[in-house]
């Protein structure tokens, strides 16, 4: 295999959480920069199992980054299925989860939310599946979901214009002694349903949802393996306007009970933002033929190239490496038609082509982080290799965009006297690079504002 790496002599540096992961891939002006992997966060990485989430939180002592899966050690450091990265070191967050796997993270009302299939989090009873960390302790939703069938599998805030709420999907009937079945709505301190009975294949499970406005509103759209939701048909995938569901055309098809769609993202490919949906064993959307990823433009479904031969597509997601926003897949397919991707493809606007090399096992998640010189892409799953060089379950891939520290005025990576120097002379005037804050002067606002980003 090809071996990327990021062209940064020190990308395995640790660095201020200010640009979270990387180190300045792509730098000044003129000099050369290669997107390309980081591999720091998965030497040694996690020590078994699963990475299955990943996001970014603020507890309040600042953004970190957070990873939920199954493995006892991340980072070198002992920590139970859920840990924290503050951009230096990696720390447990109490006794950490039980048992099981830890499927979704959520970050809401100032809290991190996490999901799964774990039977306790920090040793606090009623934390079965769906916890709640507070910044220094595990606390319990009452959600009441202890019961072997119950799984958890999304996360998602929505504001249906009574509030933001935390959205929460999977295979459950039942929440905190509510009727609300496989999705329901928390408002931090209650649950409540969202409409009438799913039906659909045996298990049912609603695996992911995503914020999408078609046009007509925001909306919460989910998917899974349902066939109807609250009386309403609709194949895998339906719509919810904050008042009732609604389908997708005919939605999407394909043979046996494993059809479903497993993840969604919007993403404009210069026609107009869409959603565009990944899953596994489906073949057709809208009665069009469409293997395991399609598009949505809010009125109608087509094919996204040919798609994937096989596997599961587990995570779609929009990156910019520096040469423009792309789509991404990430699953356990390992070719597109006749192309060989090796779980892990890059959508060119034509077709979809080998990205970073390929992973050597099932890539579960992606994250997009800004970056010192643009936006970097964490990859967590199930593999021990990623381009052909060890990676335990995590990775970062560095991008080339830039500058992705706001005080950064001349791109080099990093804020200091140069960049003062540039506020400065442009001091009193209205230079939209210098103007920080964007209040149309170069003031103290924006001296403040560099200095808090001095590198």
């Amino acid at each position: 295999m090809t071996t990327f790496r990021s062209s940064h002599p020190c990308s395995a540096c640790a660095i201020p959480l200010v640009a979270l992961l990387s180190t300045a891939a792509g730098a000044a002006a003129g000099d050369p920069c290669t997107p390309g992997w980081n591999l720091s966060l998965g030497d040694p990485g996690a020590d078994s199992g699963i990475v299955g989430s990943v996001i970014v939180h603020d507890d309040g002592s600042g953004p970190a980054l957070y990873a939920g899966g199954s493995y006892t050690a991340i980072g070198g450091v002992r920590a139970n299925r859920i840990a924290k990265f503050d951009g230096k070191t990696w720390s447990p967050l109490g006794t950490g989860l039980s048992n099981a796997e830890c499927y979704a993270l959520g970050s809401y009302d100032g809290n991190l939310y996490a999901a799964g299939y774990f039977d306790q989090a920090g040793g606090v009873s009623g934390t079965a599946k769906l916890a709640r960390w507070n910044g220094t302790a595990w606390e319990s939703l009452g959600a009441n979901l202890a019961l072997f069938s119950n799984q958890l599998w999304d996360l998602t805030t929505f504001d249906d214009g009574t509030g933001e709420a935390l959205y929460i999907t999977g295979n459950f009937t039942g929440i905190g002694n509510t009727a609300a079945d496989y999705v329901a709505r928390y408002d931090g301190e209650s649950f409540s349903p969202l409409g009438g009975p799913i039906a659909g294949n045996v298990p049912l499970i609603l695996f992911t949802s995503h914020v999408f406005d078609d046009g007509t509103g925001p909306a919460l759209y989910v998917g899974g393996r349902f066939t109807s939701i609250d009386g309403v048909p609709a194949s895998r995938i339906a719509r919810w306007d904050g008042t009732a569901w609604s389908a997708l055309g005919s939605g999407i098809a394909g043979s046996g009970v494993a059809v479903s769609i497993m993840t969604m993202t919007t993403f404009d490919d210069g026609t107009g933002p869409a959603l565009y949906v990944g899953g596994q064993a489906f073949t057709s959307a809208g009665g069009q033929p469409a293997n395991r990823v399609a598009k949505w433009d809010g009125t109608e479904w087509s094919n996204v190239g040919e798609g994937f031969a096989g596997g599961i597509v587990w995570k779609l997601v929009v990156h910019d490496d520096g040469d423009g926003e792309a789509l991404y897949a990430f699953g356990t397919f390992t070719a597109s038609g006749t192309t060989p991707v090796e779980r892990m493809a890059k959508w060119n606007g034509t077709a979809w082509e080998p990205f970073g090399g390929g992973a050597s096992g099932t890539v579960l998640d992606a994250l997009v982080v800004p970056g010192a010189a643009g936006d970097d892409l964490v990859i967590a799953g199930q593999f021990t290799e990623i381009g052909g060089d060890a990676a335990n379950r995590l990775a970062v891939w560095e991008g080339c965009g830039g500058p992705g520290v706001p005080g950064d005025l001349n791109g080099d990576g990093v804020v200091d006297g140069a960049d003062l120097g540039i506020l400065l002379a442009a001091w009193g005037g209205d230079d939209a690079a210098a103007d920080l804050d964007g209040n149309g002067v170069v003031d103290g606002a924006d001296l403040a504002s560099l200095l808090a980003d001095w590198s």
